[in-house]
């Protein structure tokens, strides 16, 4: 079993992901964007190569180590002024694109497509954001305060049936997710489900999706009214109390919520979240409110004590119990960003020539992803193997197996070594190395997907 997954996942690797890198793809792609012009010293797959592979962090790696890895690597020689010269908007537009290339096919479908039929994508988005050298402030704008005149943030957005990205965008941080939102309300199609947190959803977000015929999951402001079908205010305290004092783990309520003239109809989902999510929920929006000068309501209070979901899914696609799991899919991004800034160290910056710096994160968004199509064909192999629906993959155990096998794949990408052997080496002992039980018997990704077929 294990030598056949090797097998298929080295050949999906020739197919989909090694031209990407190929010398003549590159070459292409850098005098499309005028990153080659003439001929040089350092060609693009060489100047791509020397990021991706760059050992050290970005806030340690310095021009001198780019040089002396590019004599290492190919024999030749350049100057720390000739590399400095070829950061510029030439190369930066040169690995944006290539990392969209790359982007379209890093992930594969869960399952088949017509497995889906009821949704077109499904589609989770998260941002995050971190503080840049203030030299950056024109280009990456911070939202102000103690250390924040420069920031920088990450849209991330891909469609869990296809494996596709919507969005990866870098854009300053003053840019915020509310704001993302009202500006890409036109690439929703019908069909999409879109499965978002509080910070992108508006209800002109959640009217938008209703009029082009898609479908939203998220949590409910605590701000919005939102009423019984006889048009009476739903009280979540009494809600809240009902689930205590009966013992209820889940309730479901028809509703709508008003917007402008219009009443939007809705499910609305409620369960009681434990004492710990609670006290954490209170405590973080405390700091907020005691930072803004203002007190939480009793309402606020009230809705920290529950898990209150809407969306306009129908009952026959998808049970009240079945909601909870599938927005929990949203956390995989937030996953992803804690292992990009905890392990790939893209947070780290020191100062440097600002395109030095955007061609540095591009490339190591390029070997994240590489790598993550490889996780993901890993992670089902492993479940499947397993046959245990509350284990999955650890994407933190999986990265860092993969960083210690980087000049493996570096191999291969040289033709140097065949990808069987860097695919071999990155599943050894793989049920020991990355698997993780779920916590509270929650099941993985692959279960909750394939309940929604």
């Amino acid at each position: 079993m294990e030598s056949s997954f090797i097998r298929k996942s080295s050949a999906i690797f020739n197919e989909r992901i090694k031209g990407y890198f190929s010398s003549d793809f590159l070459e292409r792609l850098a005098r499309k964007h005028k990153f080659v012009q003439r001929k040089s010293t350092l060609t693009a797959q060489q100047f791509v190569d020397l990021l991706m592979f760059a050992s050290k962090s970005p806030n340690q790696l310095s021009l001198e180590d780019l040089v002396n890895d590019y004599s290492v690597q190919h024999g030749l020689d350049i100057s720390k002024q000739a590399l400095h010269q070829r950061f510029n908007d030439f190369s930066v537009t040169f690995l944006a694109e290539l990392l969209e290339e790359q982007l379209s096919k890093h992930l594969l479908p869960v399952k088949k497509s017509e497995d889906y039929k009821q949704f077109n994508r499904i589609r989770v988005k998260d941002s995050t954001r971190f503080s840049v050298p203030s030299e950056y402030a024109q280009t990456y704008k911070g939202q102000g305060g103690i250390g924040t005149v420069a920031q920088i943030s990450i849209q991330y957005e891909y469609d869990l049936l296809y494996g596709k990205p919507i969005v990866l965008s870098l854009t300053s941080a003053c840019r915020n997710d509310q704001q993302d939102s009202k500006e890409t309300l036109a690439n929703i199609e019908k069909g999409d489900l879109l499965i978002r947190d509080l910070a992108y959803t508006s209800q002109g977000y959640i009217q938008h999706i209703e009029k082009a015929e898609a479908y939203y999951l998220n949590r409910l402001n605590s701000k919005w009214k939102i009423f019984d079908q006889n048009g009476v205010e739903i009280d979540l305290s009494k809600i809240h109390k009902r689930l205590k004092r009966y013992s209820i783990p889940l309730m479901e309520i028809d509703a709508f919520i008003k917007i402008g003239k219009e009443d939007i109809q809705t499910r609305l989902i409620v369960s009681k979240v434990n004492n710990q999510t609670y006290n954490k929920r209170l405590h973080k929006a405390q700091i907020a409110a005691g930072s803004k000068g203002y007190k939480l309501t009793d309402k606020f209070k009230t809705c920290a004590a529950l898990n209150l979901f809407i969306t306009n899914i129908p009952k026959q696609w998808m049970k009240a119990a079945q909601v909870r799991a599938t927005y929990s899919l949203r956390w995989q991004i937030e996953l992803t960003f804690k292992v990009w800034k905890s392990q790939a160290n893209i947070s780290k910056i020191k100062s440097m020539k600002l395109q030095r710096f955007q061609c540095q994160l591009l490339a190591k968004f390029l070997w994240i992803l590489l790598h993550w199509k490889m996780l993901w064909l890993i992670q089902e192999w492993i479940v499947n193997y397993t046959k245990n629906q509350y284990y999955k993959c650890s994407i933190w155990k999986f990265y860092k197996v993969a960083f210690l096998l980087s000049g493996l794949l570096r191999q291969v990408l040289h033709n140097v070594k065949s990808p069987v052997d860097w695919i071999a080496k990155l599943i050894a002992n793989a049920e020991r190395k990355y698997l993780t039980e779920l916590k509270n018997k929650k099941l993985n990704t692959q279960k909750i997907l394939y309940s929604l077929a």
